[in-house]
Order: structure tokens, then C-alpha cells, then sequence
């Protein structure tokens, strides 16, 4: 229930939305205002470790907007070539890489340019659209950041080398400002009352917002989020014996994550990750 005294209720808020999302999200993203009547609020948190965790490490970045920059790169090999795949979009190619979580949810990894990614990056990680996996993609560089090549090795089996940055992203949305898109154009026209099945007072959405934080790291990825609106009124050389396949994959530019629940693909969380995380000094 609401007291009416706006630093109250706020403290109640902010400790509804930090328990409900494990403290990765400490505030409510609407503010109790005067007129502020009814909040309604939801919230989500994901938590997964990787099946198998990254290895961290500094990389050299040589080209593309994040050269010269002392990131904390992460660094993984694996067998399992099809972890890497390519998928056609109108806007170009994307590379996908399929991280796989301990609790049935994945996290995708999408490169390419802009427009593909955003319109093909969700399509390609929910199988919407398919995708080819590196062990029948051709030599060469077939997909954005990937290469495949057929190399020496001391082991029959095929290698996928995996580069990418940990990363950390922020985002606070007002969705109002956007207010068809989600639905809200008519419901926050205070001019006449809505919501008849929740009050015989009329009431109008006077604010809406959603904080959302995901990181992903050597270890796994956590992501939140919480939305609310306010109704108011390195050993020996091996011998190199065997020729096998040898992708090579690296996050080394801007790019796309989608965390996809594995079995009904549902998109838990996505966004764009524009800035990796940087080496503390």
C-alpha cells in the first residue's frame, strides 16, 4: 500500500525492485508523485553460469572502433565447431556464437553490420531464420569476425577459438517516448479515465519506464530487469600429426547478445554492446 509520503513509498519501491532482481537492479524506475495512485511493476532476473567458462586475458585490438584499447578479452576453445554459426540476412551475413548456460538458457553472440544485426541477430539465435554451422561453412572468412581454415594439429579433432570482451551495459528506457509502440498512447491520455477492472476511480498511466543491466563475464551472465508504471490521477610442441578444421571467431567490434530460454526460445534478455569492459588501472 501506498502512504502517500513520496520518500516512503520510493524507499518501499526501490526494496521491491532489489529483492526481486537479487540487488542487480536497486531503484524503481517510475517516480511516486503526488497524484501517484497505483504503481504497477514487474521484474526479471537471470542468473547462469557457463557450462564451460572463458579463460581472461588482454587482447591486442588492431583495427575497428575498439583499437588500442586495454579491454578485458575472454578467451575459449572447444571441439564442437557449430557453436559458430552464419546465418543470411537482407542486411548481410551474421555470425552467431551459441554460449550454452547451466540453467536451459543460452546466451547468442551476434556480429555484422547494423541493419542485420538488429533485424536478422533475434531471428538467427531463435531459429527463426537458419544458419549454417562452421563445420559445413567453406574456407576463408565466411561470416563477419570469422575465419576457417584447414590447419596442423597433435589432436584429430577440429578446434573452434573463441575471442571475445567482457561486457556490462546500463539502459533506462521512458516508455512513453515511444507510447504506441508499447501500447500506452491511449492508457496515458488524461483527459478521460481507464482501467475500469482495477478502480472506479479513472485513472491514466502518468509514467512508464524500464531499467534493464546485463553483464556477461568469464563465468557466466546475469541480467535484469524491472518496468513500472505509475497510474495517477600455455609447455612442449606437439607433434603436429593431423590436418583438421580450425575456426576462429572474434568479438573484436560493436555487437549483439539475446539470452534465449533453449527449449521455447523465448528472448529473456538482448541488447547492444557498444563499449566493452576495460582493464582497471
Amino acid at each position: 500500500m501506498l502512504s502517500g509520503d513520496a520518500e516512503t513509498d520510493a524507499g518501499t519501491l526501490d526494496a521491491w525492485a532489489s529483492e526481486r532482481t537479487g540487488g542487480l537492479i536497486e531503484r524503481m524506475p517510475v517516480a511516486v508523485r503526488r497524484d501517484t495512485v497505483l504503481v504497477l511493476a514487474s521484474a526479471l532476473a537471470l542468473r547462469l553460469k557457463w557450462i564451460r567458462p572463458f579463460s581472461p586475458g588482454c587482447p591486442e585490438l588492431t583495427e575497428g572502433p575498439w583499437t588500442g584499447r586495454e579491454v578485458r578479452g575472454l578467451y575459449h576453445e572447444t571441439a564442437l565447431l557449430d557453436r559458430v554459426r552464419v546465418a543470411r540476412t537482407p542486411a548481410g551475413p551474421v555470425t552467431l556464437l551459441e554460449v550454452v548456460g547451466d540453467t536451459g538458457v543460452d546466451v547468442h553472440l551476434v556480429l555484422g553490420e547494423p541493419g542485420g544485426v538488429l533485424a536478422g541477430g533475434i531471428a538467427a539465435a531463435t531459429r527463426t531464420i537458419p544458419a549454417t554451422g562452421a563445420s559445413l561453412l567453406p574456407e576463408g572468412e565466411p561470416g563477419p569476425g570469422l575465419s576457417i581454415a584447414t590447419v596442423a594439429s597433435g589432436s584429430r579433432e577440429p578446434r573452434l577459438s573463441v575471442e571475445t570482451v567482457a561486457f556490462s551495459v546500463d539502459a533506462d528506457h521512458d516508455l512513453l517516448h515511444q507510447a504506441a509502440l508499447f501500447g500506452l498512447r491511449s492508457a496515458s491520455d488524461v483527459r478521460s479515465g481507464h482501467f475500469p477492472g482495477i478502480s472506479g476511480t479513472p485513472l491514466a498511466v502518468g509514467s512508464a519506464r524500464q531499467v534493464a543491466v546485463a553483464r556477461f563475464g568469464a563465468e557466466g551472465f546475469e541480467a535484469a530487469a524491472v518496468t513500472a508504471a505509475g497510474l495517477a490521477v600455455g609447455c612442449a610442441e606437439p607433434r603436429l600429426a593431423y590436418r583438421v578444421r580450425h575456426a576462429e571467431v572474434r568479438f573484436h567490434r560493436p555487437f549483439r547478445f539475446a539470452a534465449v530460454h533453449r527449449t521455447s526460445r523465448l528472448v529473456l534478455a538482448a541488447g547492444w554492446v557498444n563499449d566493452p569492459a576495460i582493464v582497471a588501472g
